[in-house]
């Protein structure tokens, strides 16, 4: 009996809805984004409740990210009263959407991001990097938002490094690795898809570099029906080798 519960619980491939197209497949993303930043920008404006209660100067203010750490304040004087988040649950090899993505796919329904993954070998960092960079090109409210989020004197409106760790990484084993995808050497930046900005600010560290991506990139991510090949081209098969092999097969006895 239990056996045919859970037969009937697990959802068939015929049942999957498909996204529509590319665009419907952005926003369900921006959706998820837009959950994302609100918990963000939440912990935040508690944290800043917290530092204005306790900091008696700007001494204090600037130094608030180690003596937090040793005083516990009361949440009814001010103290954080936000719930910790939920385990997270196993996310699919495609990510968040994975079954509607490889319906679509095998469906010939073209989704940019998915498809960049899959030709990259891109990890669930570096598809959420893409998200959150490409976010301001479909509504500059993510503008402010991510001005509010980067919480220096900069003013930056774009996402910087140290906003992309902080947002993703639950632990530091994750921000760790996931720091690495930003090296000269790894795919999305070796490949000039995303770029790593001077800071705005005095500051010279990699997490006070902005996020930017390219705008030939933006235009695939955006489009319905550019092939990726503009962007990411197949790799060249180099001459001396077909020539090699070409010799190879003339030599063979027939």
């Amino acid at each position: 009996m239990k056996a045919e519960l859970s037969m009937k619980s697990e959802p068939s491939e015929s049942s999957i809805k498909p996204f529509a197209d590319n665009w419907t497949y952005l926003k369900a993303e921006l959706a998820w984004l837009d959950r994302v930043l609100m918990r963000a920008m939440a912990r935040q404006r508690q944290s800043n409740q917290e530092i204005d209660r306790v900091a008696r100067s700007a001494a204090d203010k600037a130094t608030s990210h180690w003596w937090k750490g040793f005083i516990t304040l009361d949440p009814a004087k001010g103290g954080s009263q936000l719930k910790p988040e939920s385990a997270s649950q196993p996310v699919h090899i495609l990510g968040r959407y994975g079954d509607r993505i490889a319906v679509s796919l095998a469906q010939g329904i073209p989704l940019a991001i998915p498809t960049l993954c899959q030709r990259l070998s891109l990890d669930k960092f570096e598809r959420d990097l893409l998200v959150l960079c490409l976010a301001p090109e479909i509504s500059r409210r993510y503008e402010k938002l991510y001005a509010f989020l980067n919480n220096d004197d900069s003013n930056c409106k774009q996402p910087t490094v140290d906003l992309a760790l902080r947002l993703f990484c639950r632990s530091d084993a994750e921000w760790r690795v996931a720091r690495t995808t930003l090296h000269p050497t790894a795919p999305l930046v070796k490949t000039k898809i995303l770029e790593l900005l001077p800071s705005l600010s005095s500051a010279r560290s990699m997490l006070a570099r902005p996020l930017q991506l390219q705008d030939n990139a933006i235009d695939y991510l955006l489009s319905e029906d550019m092939s990726i090949d503009k962007i990411v081209p197949k790799p060249r098969v180099r001459k001396n080798r077909v020539a090699t092999k070409n010799q190879e097969s003339e030599s063979e006895p027939v």
